[in-house]
């Protein structure tokens, strides 16, 4: 076995964990936070897997500038953004969409243990021009397109806290 598996399965159990729990809790800032802890534990499995640019990525751009930006947005809701009971209907679809991509999970890496030898990590040119030269050559429109993603969330944050209903100081709600 791979000396780096001990090492990954923290990180991955509280990743999974953390996953769980946004999906469980029922108040958006608590998700907020759940997904922080999600996004430094991405980080840190890809720490253990020497993607060192990865993590650090992963820690400067979602766990610090996108978390913070959704902890923004969230808290512009009316309430805190509190989300309704999730119906029967909706719950099963979730536990089966996520029972079929455990599976999935579960015979990638049965297959890649079982293997008679590893696969080889595929040699990559990673040096800062490549990494430029991919992230503003061919991915800058989905690069762009989140950006524009995301704006459109704040405007629609926005919007929503416009239209709540506010209780002027002095009335009862």
């Amino acid at each position: 076995m791979n000396d780096r598996l001990y090492a990954l399965l923290v990180p991955c159990l509280l990743a999974i964990a953390s996953a769980i729990g946004m999906l469980v809790v029922r108040r958006l800032v608590r998700a907020a936070g759940l997904l922080l802890v999600h996004s430094l534990s991405i980080a840190a499995i890809y720490f253990v897997l020497s993607a060192d640019f990865l993590a650090v990525g992963q820690v400067v751009v979602y766990s610090g500038a996108i978390v913070v930006l959704f902890l923004f947005v969230v808290l512009l809701l009316p309430d805190g953004g509190i989300e309704n009971r999730v119906g029967r209907g909706r719950a099963a679809v979730g536990l089966v969409a996520g029972a079929s991509m455990l599976f999935a999970i579960l015979a990638a890496m049965w297959s890649v243990l079982t293997a008679d030898e590893p696969p080889a990590p595929p040699r990559a040119d990673l040096s800062v021009q490549a990494v430029a030269r991919e992230l503003f050559g061919n991915q800058l429109v989905p690069f762009e397109a989140t950006a524009l993603l995301l704006l459109i969330a704040i405007v629609g944050a926005v919007t929503l806290w416009q239209r709540h209903d506010r209780v002027e100081p002095g009335e009862q709600p």
